[in-house]
Formats: structure tokens, C-alpha cells, sequence
């Protein structure tokens, strides 16, 4: 609406500080700003909420006994707990699995299964992450080769199931840490 109003186009006497034309403009201004700084937010917003509904995952426990890590992942489809990727497919014994979906700032790849049973899954993995520094967009991702990983707390849903949390301890620099992460899934009882 303001967009093409030329200062010039106010009368001289007008054109000072406090004017109406110019208390006008500032409060567009001021307008556009709050509905951009809203709308980033609410992106955020939806971008938070889709990361917790896409990696949402329903986790169970069912019967079996860990299994080594040289069988195929088919000869696994009905024993211990699953994934669920980003894609909604149910897998065992992923070989690259994202943790978080909507950005991929999270992922394991390279894993390498020392047991998978129906309680829990433990393995090696290359853990990339994006430490956001000093912001995200800025940011490369960031890999730390032989990681561990763990897969526990299983729940059953009416889809099958699921592991709900996620342990990867790596070492950055001389210091071990601790990436966790649990999904909330929506649990049949």
C-alpha cells in the first residue's frame, strides 16, 4: 500500500519529523515487522511440531531374544522392537537412520548392529550432528565415527512395536557426551 508514496509527494510543510504521512509510514513499518517476526514464529512453531509428529514414534516390546548383526534385516521383519523412520516405514536394524526429520540435523549413519532383541538394540554408528555454531543455517554438519548407540524403552501400539528412546555416546574433542532422545509415541493399552 505504502510501497510507491515518494516523500516528495508530501507538501514541504509536512515533511518533518511527527507529520501524519510519516507517523503513518513508520507505523506500517512497525506493522510489517510484527506480522514478519509472527510468521517466523510460527514457522518455528510448525517446524517443531512436525519434527515431534514425524519421528513420533510407538515403541513396545515383544518376545524374542537379541540376535547378532550379520543377519539381513528381512530375517528380522517379526523379532524384537522396530523403528520408525522418517518416512513412516517400520524397519529393523537400520543401516542410516535420521533422528530429526523436518532438518536432518541429526542422523546415525553407518550402523553397524551388535544385538537388536526386544528389549534393546546396541550398535556402532557414525553420529552426525549439526552443533549450530554459531547458528544452524551457518553450520556444517559435524560427524563423530565410532559412536555408540543404544535403542530401549520398547512400547506397543496398534502398528506393532517400537523402540521410544535413543542414546548415542561420542567424543568430541577429549570429552565423551550423551545425545538422547525419546520419542513420544501414542501408546495402545
Amino acid at each position: 500500500m505504502f510501497s510507491s508514496l515518494d516523500v516528495t509527494q508530501i507538501p514541504e510543510s509536512e515533511q518533518g519529523l511527527g507529520t501524519p504521512a510519516i507517523e503513518v509510514l513508520f507505523r506500517e513499518a512497525r506493522r510489517r515487522q510484527r506480522q514478519r517476526r509472527i510468521r517466523r514464529t510460527l514457522a518455528g512453531l510448525a517446524s517443531f511440531a512436525l519434527v515431534g509428529a514425524a519421528v513420533g514414534v510407538a515403541v513396545g516390546s515383544a518376545g524374542s531374544s537379541a540376535t547378532k548383526s550379520n543377519a539381513t534385516p528381512s530375517a528380522f521383519a517379526g523379532t524384537g522392537a522396530k523403528v520408525l523412520t522418517c518416512s513412516g516405514a517400520s524397519v529393523v536394524r537400520p543401516r542410516t537412520l535420521v533422528v530429526s526429520c523436518a532438518d536432518a540435523n541429526t542422523s546415525l549413519q553407518s550402523i553397524h548392529w551388535a544385538t537388536w532383541g526386544a528389549g534393546e538394540a546396541s550398535g556402532t554408528t557414525t553420529f552426525a550432528i549439526n552443533l549450530c555454531t554459531p547458528y544452524c543455517a551457518a553450520s556444517p554438519m559435524s560427524y563423530f565415527p565410532h559412536s555408540s548407540v543404544a535403542l530401549s524403552a520398547p512400547v506397543t501400539s496398534r502398528d506393532g512395536t517400537y523402540f521410544s528412546r535413543l542414546e548415542v555416546r561420542y567424543t568430541q574433542g577429549s570429552t565423551v557426551k550423551t545425545f538422547r532422545f525419546a520419542w513420544t509415541p501414542g501408546v495402545s493399552r
